[in-house]
């Protein structure tokens, strides 16, 4: 599961800010997940709540947006929501 090392990395992020800014903690997680990804919304929920304790993200909440992928057609000049791995323009 990559998604233990992404929230691996996403969890050194946030402690390098929360240093560089002398803050003590964390309360929210936002994130960005783009469909396309590769990566499972429940697994790094599972990931981020095994590894957020002993950390500055402790008590923080994960909120995960889902990101559409969006095209942009050469020939129409339109931009479109892939979906269903359909890339063509409507």
């Amino acid at each position: 599961m990559h998604e233990f090392s992404i929230v691996k990395s996403l969890i050194e992020l946030i402690e390098k800010n929360v240093y560089q800014n002398n803050a003590k903690s964390v309360s929210k997680v936002v994130v960005k997940i783009g469909k396309l990804s590769g990566v499972e919304p429940h697994l790094l929920k599972i990931a981020f709540d095994t590894f957020k304790e002993d950390t500055v993200c402790k008590n923080a909440d994960l909120e995960m947006i889902i990101q559409d992928v969006i095209a942009f057609c050469e020939d129409c000049m339109k931009e479109f929501v892939i979906k269903d791995n359909h890339f063509i323009c409507p």
